[in-house]
């Protein structure tokens, strides 16, 4: 089995110490599964990626095992159309997501500009930032050539 990454690792064994549960070996599949993708995924997405290495592997456990990861600050929920996707978050630059409303698909991108943009008008009106999520939807280029081929 492959290791857990170290950061990781290290944040993912203290949260479970604080919480009294213990490490598993199917609750490791499924974290170096989750680990080893830089996509976004479902619960159905991470379960199908879980079962080819370990087919005895439930949905339940890719599920709560997904929400611990959550917990412990290791992955980020993204919701979309009713669904949640789940993303790596640990040591991740901030970034935002162009999603697209014809195939789903999610695209990262990241920008200063707005960063900046946002804190100046935050300081404008004394608003102390937290955090936040950007989601920017339309359509994709691979989406729209496929419109376009099809007129």
């Amino acid at each position: 089995m492959q290791r857990l990454f170290d950061d990781e690792a290290r944040v993912l064994d203290a949260h479970l110490k604080r919480e009294g549960l213990n490490r598993s070996a199917r609750r490791d599949v499924v974290v170096n599964t989750f680990l080893s993708s830089n996509k976004h995924l479902s619960v159905d997405d991470l379960y199908s990626l879980v079962r080819r290495r370990s087919p005895g592997i439930g949905r339940t456990t890719v599920y709560r095992t997904l929400k611990l990861l959550e917990s412990a600050g290791l992955a980020q929920a993204l919701v979309l159309k009713g669904e949640t996707f789940f993303e790596r978050e640990l040591n991740r630059r901030h970034h935002d997501h162009f999603i697209c409303n014809v195939c789903s698909g999610i695209f990262e991108f990241t920008s200063d500009e707005i960063e900046a943009l946002q804190e100046e008008e935050a300081r404008k009106i004394g608003f102390r930032i937290e955090g936040h999520k950007h989601q920017v939807f339309g359509e994709c280029a691979k989406c729209q050539a496929s419109a376009r081929d099809k007129k």
